[in-house]
């Protein structure tokens, strides 16, 4: 961790490791106090289609009636779609679609994108494509983990094969291309499962594994590569986070110790923050003026507050005492910061100073990331039980939520008046019927 300096006439009588404390109690503090005000000034809507992971890394929205609290097999589902294959990535939208990826075969030898038509919840189309890496389906394994993006454009899909490619919207191949065959394949124990992440320069691919690994931008139009940056060697599972500051577009990577920072333009390293372990699943969700960093670690999810420059280490405002995260990615909403650790416990902090507000046991894991709605907080169970609670101060269920699809929940998509559900064979919309 960059280290600090504080201004200040020495005493004598002072043991140096005294002065030094202070020097730290005195810029956590300011630290803290700049990040208060930064969150306080930060609005918390969210208006753009869910087009990347995350929904572009707002998991938040103002309107609060746009989504049900409750829904059953009889109630507020709007249309349930099976998938052609099996898929651990969430859906995305765009252009009144909506698109899934999955994979094929005892080794994964086809990799599937389909896209469904948002209003009927038909399949208009699925592409397939040849594997670049046989590897043996596994339930310690991914299985089409990566969640895809979408513009106006094409559909981008990445699969733990090397595979990256772009459709366009009518389910023909634009590129693609093996990053496998390229760069060499992929190992690790559990495969990969870092998502595709726009930028102004192109798609971001994050390749962290016990191999070489790397950062790499490519070209929306033909798939050309804009930049790689290489990397430490080292499994990270977590999706770039991409926010601006200081006049320019900085990729966020939790990598497990640390949490670096790239140049979208040229991917050239900005800053790399250390001290911390266990980030690398849950991705940096962004507030203003800096970032939440979830770890599956107790005492290394902490808040980020970013420097007067682009390239300045960033400083920790605060961290939390208890409060850890595991797949689910922190949620931001409404000055409250919402995470859930391993066993499957919820906590609640202020998002001004990461004081423990409430915790409670839900049902089970959630390895989909939660999102907010008003006043309310979803928390996507991975047995398909979704727990609705009151957002704020005090721990209210509002209701439980449960349909009768078979297999795990894997993520969850804000859409117009709805949601879209994920499960390994099964898309779900939910809305107000």
């Amino acid at each position: 961790m960059q280290s600090t300096q504080t201004f200040f006439r020495t005493d004598s009588r002072r043991s140096a490791s005294a002065l030094a404390a202070t020097g730290r109690r005195s810029h956590r503090g300011l630290a803290r106090r700049s990040f208060l005000a930064a969150v306080a000034a930060q609005g918390v809507a969210w208006a753009a289609p869910w087009s990347e992971f995350l929904g572009n890394g707002s998991l938040s929205r103002a309107d609060g009636d746009s989504i049900p609290s409750e829904w059953s097999d009889t109630r507020n589902v709007f249309w349930r779609s099976a998938m052609p294959a099996y898929g651990q990535s969430s859906p995305v939208v765009s252009s009144g679609k909506a698109f899934a990826t999955g994979v094929e075969g005892s080794n994964k030898e086809t990799l599937l994108v389909t896209a469904f038509d948002l209003q009927s919840g038909q399949a208009v189309w699925t592409h397939r494509s040849p594997s670049s890496q046989r590897i043996e389906v596994s339930d310690m394994v991914s299985k089409g983990a990566p969640t895809p993006a979408a513009d106006g454009l094409a559909v981008y899909a990445f699969f733990e094969t090397g595979n990256l490619l772009a459709i366009d919207h009518d389910g023909n191949r634009i590129w693609e291309r093996s990053l496998t065959e390229e760069f060499g394949e992929f190992g690790g124990r559990h495969g990969i499962g870092s998502s595709l992440r726009l930028c102004r320069a192109g798609v971001l691919a994050l390749v962290a594994h016990d191999r070489p690994s790397y950062l790499v931008c490519v070209d929306r139009r033909d798939g050309r590569t804009v930049w790689k940056t290489d990397r430490p060697e080292g499994v990270s599972w977590s999706t770039p986070t991409v926010i601006t500051h200081a006049g320019r577009e900085i990729a966020l990577v939790s990598a497990g110790d640390s949490v670096e920072a790239y140049d979208t333009e040229d991917g050239s390293p900005l800053w790399t923050l250390d001290g911390l372990q266990g980030a690398f699943i849950a991705s940096p969700t962004p507030v203003g003026g800096g970032a939440i960093v979830g770890s599956s670690s107790k005492g290394h999810n902490v808040a980020i507050r970013f420097g007067s420059t682009a390239s300045e280490v960033p400083t920790v405002a605060w961290r939390a005492a208890e409060a850890s995260s595991y797949f689910s990615s922190p949620l931001a909403h409404r000055g409250r910061v919402y995470m859930v650790n391993k066993a499957g416990v919820a906590f609640c902090l202020r998002e001004d100073t990461g004081e423990g507000v409430w915790h409670s046991r839900l049902g089970g894991q959630c390895w989909a990331s939660s999102i907010g709605c008003g006043e309310r907080v979803y928390f996507f169970g991975v047995d398909g039980l979704t727990e609705v609670v009151s957002a704020g101060d005090k721990y209210a269920r509002v209701s439980e939520n449960r349909l009768s699809v078979e297999g795990r929940l894997y993520g969850a998509a804000i859409i117009e008046e709805g949601l879209l559900l994920r499960y390994g064979r099964d898309l779900v919309r939910i809305g107000l019927a």
